[in-house]
C-alpha cells in the first residue's frame, strides 16, 4: 500500500495573526514517491477542531525557517535523502522562501535567515520533492511583527 504524505502542524499564536511572534512546527512524513503537498493553515484547522481559533492564513515577517531531516514529533526516524527540496507556495504559486530551502542536508539541521524583509499574508502550501520514500523531517518557521 504507498505511503501517503502527513503534515501535523503545531504554533505558538494559535491566531497565526501579527498580534504576538508565531513560532510555526511542521513535521511531515512524505510519500513513497517522496514528495509533500499540503496547506499548512487548512490542516492545522482540521486538527483543531471546531471550538478552537482558526487561522486561514499565516500573517508577519517570515524571520527564519529551520529544517531538521528525520524529526518527527519527539523522535528521530528515518531521514530524507540528501538535496531533497522545500518549498512554501502562496496561493499563486510563488515560493515565498525565495528558494533558499533548495538541496536541504539530509544529516544537519540548517537555519536560513531570510536577507529582505518577506511578508506573509496568506495560506501556504508546504511542498517537498526528492525526499525518499516515507521520509520524515521538521521545519520551524519563526513569524513575527
Amino acid at each position: 500500500m504507498p505511503t501517503e504524505a502527513t503534515l501535523t502542524v503545531a504554533m505558538s499564536n494559535e491566531f497565526g495573526d501579527m498580534s504576538d511572534p508565531n513560532k510555526v512546527i511542521l513535521d511531515w512524513l512524505s510519500t513513497d514517491l517522496g514528495v509533500v503537498s499540503i496547506a499548512i493553515c487548512s490542516t492545522y484547522i482540521t486538527a483543531q477542531g471546531v471550538f478552537k481559533p482558526h487561522p486561514k492564513k499565516l500573517q508577519g515577517f517570515l524571520r527564519s525557517i529551520e529544517t531538521i531531516p528525520g524529526l518527527l514529533g519527539d523522535k528521530t526516524t528515518t531521514v530524507p535523502t540528501t538535496l531533497y527540496d522545500i518549498t512554501l507556495l502562496d496561493p499563486y504559486g510563488y515560493d515565498i522562501s525565495g528558494g533558499i530551502l533548495a538541496d536541504r542536508s539530509a544529516s544537519v539541521a540548517e537555519k536560513e535567515v531570510p536577507t529582505e524583509d518577506l511578508y506573509i499574508d496568506s495560506e501556504l502550501t508546504l511542498t517537498i520533492a526528492n525526499a525518499g520514500n516515507a521520509k520524515t523531517g521538521r521545519i520551524i518557521l519563526e513569524i513575527g511583527g
